[in-house]
């Protein structure tokens, strides 16, 4: 008994050595493969850092300080600014067509038509007794007369009857559903809550063509790449990129 027990015991020896035997030739053969391995990686390391100090694509102010999701300080100014013809832009009616043709109803794209600069006011967050407004446009021409009112929501949460006030205050100013927009903004075109306006009267309004429900996603992002294209500016289209670039993250 004894005996094969020494037996087992010489069998378990030679099988552990020849397995740290076999360990380490596969180790040796292996090493190359690993050291080209960390040679192909240092040497992409290095094209990538020469690459991005030329680039720096991750290099954003809205990201640096802070403020990509900031609504008020940074997405209302921005759009507010960008749908101006008289903003810093310095390119007209070009962000503010391109958001009509992509958002606003067929029935309504008559009214957004041939417009006089001079006739267009866009102002932030108006103070009215409905509540305050974050994007209101109006038209006062003769021919020409409309409203519009976005309101942006990135992270906060819908007021008790705020779109219902919002569209009760453009009633209040004389307009009709045939001249009013409603535009609800959102990361990814939500509906407003009940406590917002009820589910009965969001879907009248949208069979009205006067609610539309819109997207940073999708919607802004599209129009600002369109837009990008046909600027002239290389300033704009640089901080236009910075902005879409944060958009993308949404």
């Amino acid at each position: 008994m004894e005996h094969a027990i020494t037996n087992i015991e010489i069998l378990i020896g030679e099988y552990e050595a020849l397995k740290v035997n076999f360990e380490q030739e596969q180790i040796d053969e292996d090493i190359p493969k690993y050291d080209k391995l960390l040679d192909d990686f240092s040497a992409m390391k290095k094209e990538y850092y020469e690459w991005n100090r030329k680039k720096a694509e991750r290099y954003n102010i809205f990201q640096i300080l802070n403020i990509k999701h900031a609504e008020t300080k940074t997405h209302t100014p921005f759009l507010i600014n960008l749908l101006n013809p008289k903003g810093s832009h310095a390119h007209g009616l070009l962000f503010f067509d391109l958001f009509i043709n992509a958002i606003a109803p067929e029935s309504k794209k008559h009214l957004y038509q041939n417009l006089k600069i001079s006739n267009l006011r866009v102002k932030k967050e108006k103070s009215t007794e409905d509540g305050r407004l974050d994007i209101i446009i109006e038209s006062f021409g003769l021919g020409e007369q409309f409203i519009i009112v976005i309101e942006n929501k990135i992270n906060a949460k819908d007021q008790k009857k705020q779109l219902s006030r919002y569209y009760s205050h453009c009633k209040k100013s004389g307009y009709t559903d045939d001249n009013i927009l409603l535009i609800y903004l959102t990361k990814c075109k939500k509906d407003a809550k009940d406590s917002s306006m009820s589910f009965l009267e969001r879907e009248r309004l949208k069979e009205a063509d006067v609610l539309v429900n819109m997207s940073y996603r999708q919607d802004i992002k599209n129009i600002l790449k369109t837009y990008i294209k046909q600027l002239n500016s290389k300033k704009v289209k640089f901080i236009t990129k910075q902005y879409l670039d944060i958009i993308k993250t949404f």
